[in-house]
């Protein structure tokens, strides 16, 4: 059994600042005004508590849903804390004042909540605490195991038997930089709004997101003892980006099943008559094939206007043949069959097809 585990934290700031001439001041110039900070930041995490949570069959989806019910608590947990919040429900959705229902600080928050499988109650309120950026990183995985050979059963039709599974996942704010209204109290919390009475946030962020990846989340690679080699592998992926330009969640999810087998036959030989003179030739030829079948699918999950909306995806079924032949060392000879359907899940793109297939020679010309 062998078990790589990796973690990283990513968190990279620039500060931008003006200043004017100024003769009486240190160095002939003024102190900085117009600080700006920008960046961006990532981090290693681990989403397995929701990987699994199928759409339902009108596209919704449960985690989703806790995201919008999650916006409450948090916001409650902001307007405690901020004294100059009312704590005075702002509307029949029952948000209070300053932290509304499209708020980043809300958002954020209730976010990484609802898709890590933690609990609002808790989580921390700012994508930027000491808490966040100290934190050690939660560790992303490779594990392999080659160790079923040694069961008798198995070894006398096996040569090799190999599981494997992977996973990555990782939290990412694309870019951030200082809002330059943003302004805060004696208390060190912020009191200026903006157009629908929420309070600006200290960092303006364009978009956060989670992408997360088995690959695989199971793998199977056999080698028997007559040569002949067999795989499996269980894909499965997503990519949530919530954007607060329009306060859309788009989630792209993928899942994969590949099947493959291959066989190697040994010294294949033939006469080949080259420009009057006959040739023997030796060599091993190479067979493989490959089935995959593989469902993409895109979903916009708009907040405002609280819909659920496929805009891409499909089941794509793909099929591969090909035989290698190695006439020398110089010259190779592949025969291959491609064939791949495409069959989408929304009305405005077509079925298709496509089949690619031939005769391959490559010849190596370096010594």
């Amino acid at each position: 059994m062998r078990i790589d585990i990796t973690g990283n934290t990513n968190y990279a700031k620039q500060n931008q600042a003006f200043y004017r001439y100024d003769l009486n001041g240190e160095n002939n110039h003024s102190e900085p005004f117009s600080m700006v900070e920008t960046g961006n930041f990532s981090m290693t995490i681990i989403g397995m508590k929701t990987a699994f949570v199928a759409d339902n069959k009108d596209n919704s989806n449960d985690i989703f849903q806790k995201f919008k019910d999650y916006r409450i608590i948090i916001a409650t947990r902001l307007a405690a804390q901020n004294p100059n919040s009312t704590q005075q429900l702002v509307d029949s959705t029952g948000f209070p004042d300053g932290y509304g229902p499209t708020s980043q600080d809300v958002l954020i928050p209730a976010f990484l909540a609802a898709y890590l499988g933690k609990s609002p109650d808790n989580i921390a309120l700012t994508p930027f605490s000491e808490k966040i950026l100290k934190a050690i990183p939660l560790p992303n995985w490779r594990l392999t195991y080659n160790g079923l050979t040694k069961i008798g059963f198995i070894k006398r039709y096996f040569r090799t038997v190999t599981l494997s599974h992977t996973y990555r996942c990782t939290y990412n704010v694309s870019s951030f930089a200082t809002n330059v209204r943003y302004k805060e109290g004696e208390d060190g919390f912020s009191f200026i709004r903006d157009q629908i009475g929420n309070f600006i946030a200290e960092k303006e962020i364009g978009q956060i997101s989670i992408t997360e990846q088995f690959s695989p989340l199971v793998g199977l690679d056999l080698t028997m003892i007559n040569s002949l080699l067999v795989k499996f592998e269980w894909k499965k992926s997503r990519n949530l980006s919530l954007s607060f330009a329009n306060n859309q969640l788009t989630e792209v999810a993928s899942n994969e099943y590949v099947v493959g087998a291959g066989y190697r036959f040994k010294d294949v030989s033939f006469n080949l008559n080259l420009g009057g003179k006959r040739r023997h030739i030796k060599s091993d030829l190479n067979l493989k094939a490959d089935f995959s079948v593989r469902q993409n699918k895109t979903t916009l999950r708009k907040l405002v206007e609280n819909m659920d909306q496929v805009s891409a995806g499909g089941q794509i079924i793909s099929i591969g043949v090909s035989a290698d032949y190695q006439i020398s060392e110089k010259f190779n000879i592949r025969l291959f069959y491609d064939h791949i359907i495409n069959n989408p899940y929304v009305s405005s793109q077509y079925p298709n097809s496509n089949i690619n297939g031939g005769l391959s020679l490559r010849f190596t010309l370096a010594q």
